[in-house]
């Protein structure tokens, strides 16, 4: 009970910020929604209600408590032609009276970016560019960063819910910002059939400049649906899974279909197991981009890779996954 009111306390102070502090800004949270793991981004990103492994606390916070033992997971992402870099470490382990508690860290770097600002060369009649000068151009990096703590826990034998807290740091060549945001999930369990619910960034989430610019990341609200079957005379597990997930942006160009401000995009995704070792797995993410991978599972360690079909100009997109499984440590 004195979790639940924690929790109620943080949702009520973040919604008063929101009121207090301006409105939402597009794409201000685009960062964060580049997908955790291997296994669920190779299937298009419908795994929130498939999601059995520590990066639940990502996917949906309430399927942590399907998460026995403690695992360690560590994701290495790049794409657009290896310029940009994600790499995502996450942690989960039981608590007390059968609820798991999570930690994980997410950080996207870009380096070696050129700035010309300084370099340009006038013409001093006309003040027109004439060209640049080198040996003014520096390079600087940039970083956004997200650590979390999640807590889950089930309410019963069909029903899971689940919270993620999530800090936020960004740095640019100039400026740099912090914020916070929540994240809550449902997992509903009946007959096999999966159902899940996902309300990110619920109260808005803050990112504030040091400059004294504020953004808001809009909630987004996602439902998802997976259904494991096993074929015994095969040795297969097969598992369905869709997605689709609700903004407020005004999406109306980099979306599936909108309506006003609101726009609403659906993923699929179909893992094949064999022998519980080797998975082979497909979807189609809310950017309608074909994504696949396999995965290897060992007694206490599995390893996925994930690729992710770009445009052939920014590269495709590749995901190398290690999770390591023990027993609990207390």
């Amino acid at each position: 009970m004195k979790t639940k009111k924690t929790l109620f306390i943080l949702i009520f102070l973040l919604a008063g910020q929101v009121l207090a502090g301006g409105g939402f800004k597009k794409y201000a949270g685009e960062f964060m929604y580049l997908g955790a793991g291997a296994r669920g981004t190779a299937l298009g990103g419908a795994y929130g209600a498939l999601v059995n492994d520590a990066s639940a606390s990502y996917w949906n916070p309430a399927a942590l408590s399907d998460v026995s033992g403690f695992q360690l997971q560590f994701m290495n992402s790049k794409q657009f032609i290896s310029s940009i870099q994600t790499n995502y470490l996450a942690i989960s382990h039981p608590y007390e009276d059968g609820a798991v508690i999570g930690l994980s860290v997410y950080f996207l770097t870009v380096n070696n970016i050129q700035n010309t600002a300084n370099a340009g060369v006038f013409d001093p009649a006309t003040l027109e560019l004439v060209g640049l000068d080198e040996s003014r151009i520096r390079s600087f990096n940039t970083g956004d960063y997200v650590l979390t703590a999640a807590y889950s826990k089930k309410w019963n034998e069909h029903l899971s819910w689940g919270a993620t807290l999530k800090m936020l740091y960004r740095d640019f060549d100039f400026t740099s910002a912090a914020g916070m945001g929540l994240d809550i999930g449902l997992l509903y369990r009946f007959k096999g059939l999966r159902l899940s619910g996902v309300a990110r960034d619920i109260t808005g989430t803050l990112i504030a400049w040091n400059n004294g610019e504020k953004q808001w990341v809009s909630p987004t609200i996602g439902f998802g649906a997976a259904w494991p079957m096993a074929v015994e005379s095969l040795s297969l597990n097969i598992s369905p899974t869709v997605g689709v997930q609700f903004m407020g942006e005004g999406r109306e160009f980099a979306t599936q279909t909108s309506l006003g401000p609101f726009s609403a995009d659906f993923m699929t995704g179909l893992e094949i197991s064999y022998n519980d070792v080797i998975s082979v797995r497909s979807g189609m993410d809310a950017l309608q981009r074909f994504n696949a991978g396999v995965g290897l599972k060992l007694p206490h360690i599995s390893f996925d890779y994930s690729f992710t079909a770009y445009a052939n100009e920014l590269g495709n997109i590749h995901r190398i996954n290690f999770n390591l499984s023990l027993d609990p440590l207390f």
